[in-house]
């Protein structure tokens, strides 16, 4: 195997969990409610207190879709390069 198609297996696991993150983000963001809660500290409600959980998992979720979108695009970069510098050597030669 080369350098070329080992990139493209990382870069198709790396964009399929990307994509993941990316539709199970969007599936919790749908349960977010845009509501301001006007509550005592004590009487917190059932849907404040959802949303409150929604929020936070949506906040540790979005290090992650940072972070995998980010490997995917500098593998898309990657790829790019190698696939070009193979693409002028073979024409050079």
């Amino acid at each position: 195997m080369n350098a070329l198609s080992v990139l493209t297996v990382l870069w198709s696991l790396t964009a399929a969990v990307f994509v993941g993150l990316m539709v199970y983000r969007a599936n919790l963001a749908n349960h977010e409610t845009d509501q301001l809660f006007l509550n005592d500290e004590e009487t917190v409600s059932a849907t404040h207190q959802e949303n409150d959980r929604v929020v936070h998992q949506l906040d540790v979720l979005l290090p992650l879709c940072k972070g995998t979108g980010g490997a995917a695009a500098l593998l898309s970069i990657a790829i790019a390069g190698i696939w070009l510098s193979q693409l002028l050597a073979v024409r050079g030669a």
